[in-house]
């Protein structure tokens, strides 16, 4: 019985999903689709890099073959995750470019046996090296998909009130989200060490 009521539960909020459409959206109707996209994000990416660093020390390898990797402690580890200040493709192109003029290392992941690659930089603090992993968090930029092929919205129109609030709707909940993933537990290795950077 209990599984027939879950089955439609799910059921049910698939479509509204997919069924939802432009003249649905309003501020008594708000359904942002990027928390989901942050909950994937964290478990894909914060969640096993915050893994490593919860042992203590942060290996960073040259290449997967690397055998002396340069070596960090949590406290000398920070995260800056870049997000686009709107959703729209010239965000999305200036955000990569940032992303990708900063070096390219690895780290293992022993919990997937696998070696996963990051962006990052080094700042030299009174004595100590401190390092700064850099993610690009492509994820929220399929929000912008979803609006066009789903609800059906014009997003080439960057000056429409509705979209723009939108927009910020939905960049607002996905830093939020990993905000209040945090707050939980969950990526704790980045309390106090997770920044989030605007592309416009």
């Amino acid at each position: 019985m209990w599984e027939m009521v879950a089955t439609k539960i799910g059921l049910v909020a698939v479509e509204r999903f997919f069924d939802r459409r432009n003249e649905d959206l309003d501020e008594d109707n708000p359904q942002v689709v990027s928390i989901g996209l942050a909950v994937g994000y964290y478990y894909n990416f914060l969640d096993p890099v915050s893994m490593v660093l919860r042992m203590g020390i942060f290996s960073l390898y040259a290449s997967p073959e690397d055998k002396d990797p340069r070596t960090f402690t949590a406290d000398d580890v920070r995260l800056q995750i870049i997000l686009p200040g709107q959703l729209n493709v010239y965000a999305f192109q200036r955000c990569e470019a940032d992303f990708k003029k900063y070096d390219k290392g690895f780290v293992f992941l022993p919990q997937n046996h696998r070696y996963y690659g990051i962006n990052y930089f080094t700042t030299e603090c009174g004595g100590r090296t401190e390092l700064t992993i850099l993610d690009l968090a492509r994820p929220i930029m399929s929000a912008k998909r979803y609006y066009e092929d789903i609800v059906k919205l014009d997003t080439h129109v960057g000056t429409d009130p509705k979209w723009m609030n939108i927009q910020t709707a939905e960049i607002t909940a996905f830093k939020e989200s990993l905000r209040r993933l945090q707050k939980r537990g969950y990526g704790d290795a980045f309390v106090n060490k997770l920044d989030f950077r605007e592309c416009n």
